[in-house]
């Protein structure tokens, strides 16, 4: 089924808002009807298989264009907002992009392509057509339906493959897992560029829920916002809840419609899992975990199972095996190390116009993740770093996990990250940056008297630094190249 279609099976003509909110509300049936005249009007200009952009913030702009896109039977492919004029460029020719839905605010950094903006959009839905002129296209489950470029630990873009039935096997998991329904209100804060926030919006619009989407720089207003809207719903990534926890009143909140909370996006340390789930105890927080790769989601730890697996990433999720392995494919014993693999109908159907990538992390029907964990007896899973994140100093493999951990068990520590840059005695060295309240001194002593009481000298920094916020990239998750950049041109 083309997803679109899917999407709207049984919502199109549901008398509420999808979008509610006091920036912008829509209804399903006013939103159903912009997505059917952007697809006629796709059908009338485009071919069928047809790549078109989107760059917009989170809007009935985008999900009006996002959706039209791939109900027409073109390709949709959305770019993170932060995204350069060159980035903008190179993914244009790569992909042979025909046309750009554009919000005005963003159209200067778009040269010599057609451009589409909330004028086009507008006037495109204001034509009246007759649902016998519309396209028709249900197409294969198989057929491509979304490119996502994401630059993941390396400088590269990588355009990741998804069609209509990876998007709609997932979507059918998270649904099942989470247990929503028309009832449920989500608050969202995640980009629909990222396949997390992609996922609050195909998730809600298959259910018949809605959305708030907070556009406010200030985290913090997701509080306000949480009960005044009645949400039932909120997802973040670790830097959401670092934020919320150390920087703001969230915890000392109450929050009577709160129903969920889930985190995905990297490793959100245990003390502030702890935090949340002390704080916050009618409330029941999923962790999951998931990649663009793999559409979104590949496992998450149920609620009831926090306390007793804190640390965890959980199961595969409906419809995902997920095993841990060694060098030779076998499955790994307990406390032996090993990479996560992943099979199931959600894994993306390769890297766009790049068999090399693909062929290094599909093989033989499964998804090889590229991160470390263990496994326990009862078959949980333990992230324990990512291959291309440990660093090898004086000799040794060093995560910088547990680094980070241990430092952000500090209470006056909002953020910080942990990565190794050359060194001509150690090979290389440990550079720590910090996120914190106050760019005091004192706490980098306190952070060094901490490393050398709890970590071995390998394992030491050899520079802590204060930085104003942990750059992220496309995933959200820390941009380790970017961060990279930054300590070579400050220590070397």
């Amino acid at each position: 089924m083309n997803l679109a279609n899917y999407l709207f099976e049984r919502s199109k003509y549901l008398q509420k808002d999808v979008i509610a909110g006091t920036d912008e509300h829509i209804s399903y049936p006013a939103l159903f009807e912009q997505v059917k005249k952007v697809s006629y009007f796709l059908s009338q200009n485009f071919k069928r298989g047809e790549k078109i952009g989107i760059l917009s913030e989170n809007s009935s702009f985008f999900i009006a264009s996002y959706l039209g896109i791939i109900k027409a039977g073109c390709i949709a492919i959305p770019f993170d907002k932060r995204i350069s004029t060159d980035d903008v460029r190179e993914i244009v020719s790569i992909c042979q992009i025909q046309s750009i839905f554009a919000q005005k605010k963003f159209i200067k950094r778009l040269v010599d392509i057609a451009i589409l903006n909330e004028d086009d959009l507008e006037k495109i839905c204001l034509e009246s057509i007759s649902d016998n002129l519309l396209n028709k296209y249900d197409g294969s489950g198989d057929d491509l339906a979304v490119i996502v470029f994401t630059s993941g630990s390396t400088r590269r873009q990588k355009g990741v493959m998804l069609s209509h039935k990876n998007i709609i096997t997932n979507t059918e998991s998270i649904i099942e897992y989470l247990q929503l329904t028309e009832k449920d209100r989500i608050e969202v804060v995640l980009p629909f560029f990222y396949c997390y926030g992609t996922s609050l919006l195909h998730t809600h619009l298959r259910v018949g829920g809605s959305m708030v989407l907070n556009k406010s720089i200030f985290i913090g207003s997701v509080i306000k916002e949480i009960n005044e809207y009645e949400c039932t719903g909120f997802a973040g990534v670790p830097t959401t809840f670092q934020i919320l926890l150390r920087k703001t009143d969230f915890i000392k909140n109450r929050f009577p419609t709160l129903r969920y909370i889930t985190q995905a996006g990297g490793r959100l340390a245990d003390c502030f899992i702890e935090e949340l789930r002390d704080g916050l105890p009618t409330v029941d927080i999923v962790i999951m975990y998931g990649q663009t790769e793999a559409t979104a989601r590949l496992s998450y730890l149920p609620p009831n199972m926090l306390k007793s697996k804190v640390g965890s990433i959980g199961k595969g999720i409906p419809g995902v095996e997920l095993k841990v392995v060694n060098k030779e494919g076998d499955s790994v014993s307990q406390g032996e190390v090993g990479e996560i693999i992943a099979k199931g109908d959600n894994i993306m159907l390769g890297y766009y116009n790049d068999a090399k990538e693909t062929e290094k992390v599909l093989k033989n029907g499964y998804l090889c993740t590229g991160d470390l964990a263990t496994i326990d007896d009862d078959g949980y899973i333990y992230i324990t770093s990512r291959e291309k994140d440990i660093i090898k100093s004086a000799g040794y493999r060093v995560n910088p996990k547990e680094i980070e951990d241990m430092i952000l068990s500090c209470s006056k520590i909002i953020d910080c990250a942990v990565l190794g840059i050359e060194d001509d005695l150690l090979g290389e060295a440990i550079v720590v940056y910090i996120v914190a309240k106050d760019k005091d001194i004192a706490l980098i002593n306190e952070i060094e008297s901490l490393c050398n009481e709890k970590l071995p000298s390998y394992k030491n920094p050899k520079y802590i630094e204060f930085i104003d916020m942990i750059p992220l990239n496309s995933s959200m998750k820390v941009d380790k190249p970017t961060l990279r950049e930054i300590a070579r041109k400050q220590f070397l």
